[in-house]
């Protein structure tokens, strides 16, 4: 297991390249248990993300799919702040290169070491890369396929980029980190 350590300019991101199955092992194990690879799911999700009115510096992010599951928390602004972190990370490494099997999928998971309320994996295949964001909350756990990256083209589809623009948007940014 490959771990690097990406800074941000509100915590360190960690970033911990693993196969889908734990390992190469599991993940033969898994194919000859006929398991499948991790795909995206056919349901579409969406998400609302609004302030409570009750308490202002928390919102509210309920995210659901055309199957009526969902799943909702609420959440600080410094929370916000780790998951846009978290997403930007991933989206970076979603567009780039780095990581690829021509063979198999490899899937890498970013999250925060404090933090565990969000994760976002990605699994790169051929051209692709294939975003996954799991949410744990009070209520329970649910991962999600977020979105899709065409790393050739950089077009890309899925709630995952929504939601980053939108976190982008109604966060204060990040204060500039001092050049080197």
């Amino acid at each position: 297991m490959k771990v690097k350590l990406v800074a941000t300019s509100l915590m360190t991101v960690v970033i911990v390249a693993c196969s889908l199955f734990i390992g190469p092992i599991a993940e033969g194990a898994a194919k000859s248990a006929g398991q499948a690879v991790r795909t995206p799911e056919s349901s579409d999700f969406r998400f609302i993300l609004n302030r409570l009115p009750e308490n202002p510096s928390k919102y509210s992010l309920v995210i659901s799919d055309s199957e009526e599951r969902s799943i909702s928390g609420s959440f600080s602004i410094d929370q916000l702040q780790v998951l846009r972190a978290i997403m930007t990370e991933s989206e970076k490494f979603a567009l780039s290169e780095e990581g690829v099997n021509l063979k198999d999928p490899v899937t890498t998971r970013f999250a925060d070491k404090q933090e565990r309320s969000f994760m976002v994996d990605v699994q790169k295949i051929g051209n692709q890369s294939l975003l996954f964001l799991t949410l744990n909350t009070e209520l329970g756990r649910m991962t999600m396929d977020a979105g899709r990256v065409f790393r050739s083209t950089h077009r890309h589809e899925g709630f995952f980029f929504d939601l980053l623009s939108h976190l982008e948007t109604m966060l204060p940014k990040p204060p500039a980190r001092p050049s080197k």
